[in-house]
């Protein structure tokens, strides 16, 4: 969406970003689940904004390809790994449209801190068809997404609001997400939607945020994707069967998957 890209091709923006270097626990869990096949691999790091992952992902494959949309945030990169090997490269890249790569040319892709999140449904459906086309069969994918579980306490009143002195800062802030940028919105339309966009006050209320239940998203991958597995963005435990699915309220989730043969 041309509102959220704009807001990442800000220079301060990417500047802030390339001032995180530390792994979530999901990305910890499946880097160690994958790591045996990740010595000869060759990686897309997808919306690698300021090359948080880069520091630990790149060391360990055979080849590693950082990409975004955002021309800022790659030349953040390029000056913060300047001194590392020819190995790791840089490109601007739009992940719906991917052409650049060949397919079957990539061993593993990640695209972490939810950058899938924010285009819109048709998009993001062309950006899992790509992903499937430039993953070899048997690829990993791996990403992270916002949860629909866990907008309960932004849209139904027992959830929203809380009487409690210690909580007024964090009452006040949900009346304002609920009731100035996302008016429009009910708990009856969040209830039964299987995924939304709203604004959830991300950097001052400027982007809209694609959230999803968590088997809906189970259902999206089932068409080229394979294997799939849920893993908490909270502990990095993975959650196993429906019914865990259904209950779990982290505000996302990561998802990791094989490209299907």
């Amino acid at each position: 969406m041309p509102q959220n890209q704009d807001v990442y091709r800000v220079p301060k923006v990417a500047a802030d970003y390339a001032r995180q270097s530390k792994l979530y626990p999901p990305e910890q869990a499946i880097l160690r689940l994958i790591m045996s096949d990740l010595e000869t691999a060759r990686m897309l790091d997808l919306g690698v904004g300021g090359g948080r992952t880069t520091l630990h992902f790149a060391r360990v494959v055979r080849e590693y390809v950082g990409a975004d949309y955002s021309e800022s945030m790659i030349l953040e990169c390029r000056k913060r790994f300047a001194a590392h090997p020819d190995r790791l490269t840089f490109v601007v890249c739009d992940a719906r449209s991917m052409q650049m790569f060949p397919s079957g040319c990539f061993d593993f892709i990640l695209f972490s801190f939810n950058g899938i999140d924010y285009v819109n449904h048709p998009d993001r459906l062309t950006i899992l068809k790509e992903i499937q086309r430039i993953g070899r069969p048997g690829a990993w994918f791996c990403f992270s997404s916002h949860n629909l579980n866990s907008c309960a306490q932004l849209f139904e009143w027992h959830r929203m609001i809380s009487l409690k002195p210690k909580f007024v800062a964090r009452t006040a802030k949900r009346l304002v997400l609920r009731f100035v940028y996302n008016w429009h919105i009910n708990a009856a339309t969040v209830k039964r939607s299987q995924y939304l966009m709203f604004n959830d006050g991300a950097h001052s209320g400027r982007l809209l945020t694609y959230y999803i239940r968590p088997e809906e998203q189970v259902i999206q991958l089932s068409q080229g994707f394979t294997e799939v597995r849920v893993f908490s963005s909270v502990s990095g435990a993975e959650i196993v069967g429906q019914s865990e699915l259904q209950r779990v309220e982290d505000a996302w989730l990561y998802y990791l998957c094989k490209v299907k043969c």
